[in-house]
């Protein structure tokens, strides 16, 4: 632990290191060379919130929760950066509710509970992608079969 302080670091360099709930004190003080208990007191003075270890901010809403797991990648696709079923599967849990990535993003997507399992178009070849436009249900996928649109 370092109990010295350097003179040279400003308040200001302190609150520019404490960007959020989810960056503890003692992670500044080691990185910028001051104590723990000056970079808690400009925590105290910006009024942040305390630190909690391995507590994030939780989510407002299930939609938010959804768009905060995904992340746009080449290609129009889309990568689930949240939980996954130990066989790859991308899963949502938020406030005691469970299910895959899939089916939230579809109905985030196209405003509708799915129909069945969710499965990529057929020009998508990205092993678990989540992109909403790449997802269908068995509804889209019986019109696309029949010669129908989307």
């Amino acid at each position: 632990m370092i109990t010295a302080t350097d003179p040279t670091v400003t308040d200001q360099e302190i609150a520019r290191h404490l960007t959020s709930a989810e960056v503890s004190n003692r992670s500044v003080a080691q990185k910028l060379g001051v104590s723990w208990g000056r970079v808690d007191e400009v925590r105290q003075r910006l009024q942040l919130p305390t630190y909690r270890r391995g507590r994030r901010v939780p989510e407002r809403s299930w939609e938010e929760a959804v768009r905060n797991r995904i992340k746009t990648v080449a290609g129009g696709h889309a990568e689930w950066t949240g939980s996954r079923h130990p066989l790859g599967t991308p899963l949502l849990s938020w406030q005691g509710r469970a299910e895959t990535a899939y089916r939230a993003v579809f109905r985030l997507h196209y405003g509708r509970v799915p129909v069945g399992n969710i499965k990529h178009v057929p020009d998508c070849d990205v092993e678990h992608c989540v992109a909403g436009e790449h997802l269908e249900d068995r509804v889209m996928r019986d019109a696309r079969r029949a010669g129908g649109a989307r």
